[in-house]
């Protein structure tokens, strides 16, 4: 009997790293790729009222981002982009308010499996779904979201090696995470994003660029 179950076992051993070893082989063209460049936020907060118009907090952030991609992954890729903003313009019901606290900032990050459509050869229409999350330092608290959200972005190949980057995402988040939703409980926050940026890379390159170098490309 043991002998059944030690070869057994050998067998289903042999056959797992067999199995990994084809895996494997599948992530042999897999590349990570980078892109960098500025971005625009637009943040609303809503607390919903009973008996008069439901509260509104829109703010507006200006700041930078980078993306991190693979690209040759089986079926479908990953993309993680981080961003840090500085908010340039707040507002309460659609009326502008002064900032109380000048040193007030917002690091923001999503990961999600995305997919490269390359059918149209000189504009490539990129799509995103995944987990977003935000940390934002404002007048009153320290805010943490976490939510869904999803990208849909274009890249315009300008040269073999450089390419333009314009990626928008949606995300709607709970607001309320921590001891938040006991001071200040909002029904509902979603975000709007706005990437654009450039990328070069030597090892990734661009198959129809709008620019074709002879010599050095």
């Amino acid at each position: 009997m043991k002998k059944i179950f030690a070869l057994t076992f050998a067998f289903l051993l042999a056959a797992s790293l067999s199995a990994f070893e084809i895996n494997f082989d599948l992530f042999k063209d897999c590349q990570i790729i980078f892109d960098e460049g500025l971005s625009y936020a637009q943040l609303t907060r809503i607390e919903k009222m009973e008996n008069r118009s439901n509260f509104v907090r829109e703010n507006m952030m200006a700041g930078a981002y980078y993306s991190v991609q693979t690209t040759g992954l089986p079926g479908i890729d990953f993309q993680l982009d981080v961003s840090a903003y500085y908010p340039f313009y707040q507002a309460f019901n659609g009326m502008k308010q002064k900032p109380r606290n000048m040193i007030s900032y917002a690091f923001d990050g999503f990961f999600g499996a995305q997919k490269t459509f390359k059918q149209f050869r000189y504009i490539y229409i990129n799509c995103a779904l995944g987990m977003h999350y935000m940390y934002q330092l404002t007048d009153e608290y320290h805010m943490s979201y976490l939510g869904l959200g999803g990208a849909i972005g274009v890249e315009l190949p300008v040269s073999k090696r450089w390419t333009i980057i314009n990626r928008n995402y949606f995300s709607y988040d709970n607001a309320n995470l921590g001891s938040n939703k006991q001071i200040q409980k909002f029904d509902a926050a979603y975000q709007y994003h706005i990437n654009l940026g450039v990328r070069y890379t030597k090892r990734v390159l661009n198959e129809y660029p709008y620019i074709r170098m002879k010599s050095k490309e």
